[in-house]
Formats: C-alpha cells, sequence, structure tokens
C-alpha cells in the first residue's frame, strides 16, 4: 500500500506568515500611519495647544519614520527581522501611549520620536522583508493578501 504525500500547500507555513502580516500591517498602517491626524485632533482638544505645534509633532513622527525606514536594511542585518519588528511595535505603543498623555510640548515630541520610530518597522517596507523569503512565484498574491491589511484599517 502506498501512501500519497501530504499537500505541500496545506503545510507551507508561508501562507500563516501572511495572515500574521496582514494582522501586523493593520496595526501598524492603523496606529502609525493612519492614527496621527486623529491623535493631532484629540491632543488640540485635551490640551489646547495650537494645531501648528501639534501638526509639528506629527511630522516630526513622519520625518523619523522616513529615516528610519531608509536604514531598515541594515537593522535588519544587525538585529534581524523579527526583532527590529518586536521592537519597532514596543515602541509605537510606548509612543502613542506618550500622545495620550503629553502634557508638556516636549512630551509630545518625545512621543513623536517613538511612535515614527517604531510604527515604519511594521510599514510596506517591513510586510515585504517578513513575505519575500517564503514567496517566488506566489509573491505578489502574498503581498496583496499581506497589505490588504493596511486598506482594512483604512476603514
Amino acid at each position: 500500500m502506498t501512501s500519497c504525500p501530504p499537500s505541500t500547500t496545506a503545510s507551507f507555513f508561508g501562507w500563516h506568515v501572511v495572515a500574521a502580516t496582514f494582522v501586523l500591517a493593520v496595526f501598524g498602517w492603523g496606529v502609525g500611519f493612519y492614527g496621527p491626524p486623529v491623535y493631532l485632533q484629540m491632543v488640540v482638544q485635551r490640551t489646547g495647544w495650537s494645531v501648528a505645534l501639534v501638526s509639528a509633532a506629527v511630522t516630526l513622527h513622519f520625518l523619523v519614520g522616513a529615516a528610519v525606514v531608509a536604514n531598515l536594511p541594515r537593522l535588519y542585518r544587525l538585529a534581524g527581522v523579527a526583532a527590529v519588528t518586536t521592537i519597532g511595535a514596543v515602541l509605537l505603543a510606548i509612543g502613542v501611549v506618550g500622545w495620550s498623555v503629553a502634557d508638556q510640548p516636549w512630551h509630545l515630541f518625545a512621543a513623536a520620536l517613538l511612535s515614527g520610530t517604531g510604527w515604519v518597522a511594521m510599514g510596506a517596507a517591513a510586510v515585504n522583508a517578513i513575505i519575500a523569503p517564503w514567496f517566488v512565484r506566489a509573491r505578489p498574491a502574498a503581498l496583496s493578501m499581506a497589505y490588504n491589511g493596511a486598506s482594512v484599517c483604512g476603514f
């Protein structure tokens, strides 16, 4: 009696990576990309600070993110994708808490440094770095499924 080999599609772990990366994208974009305009309004309402001041913190958030994303390959080589992603998630979480409790403008800018550093470790470059090693032929499909997490959080 001969047995059939197990299905390679059902046992391929890469699709679990896609599902996890989808969730990562939901939080990365939801909190780190779509969140700062919401934080801006809430911080202005809570503190009475000017929109210009809080907007400067939002700008810092995105500028720091641009600097970090340009260096992600180097960070991945130094610490690995998993460690950088984990550290990024923690920094983003601490930064967002900082946005919510800032009672001095410098607190807000410190929070923007943390959140800006953290969210790009969960953004587009990170999604690609996490998915790419698992897929060759099906990479476009896998990436599009994972990137849909960013679209879902946009709702």
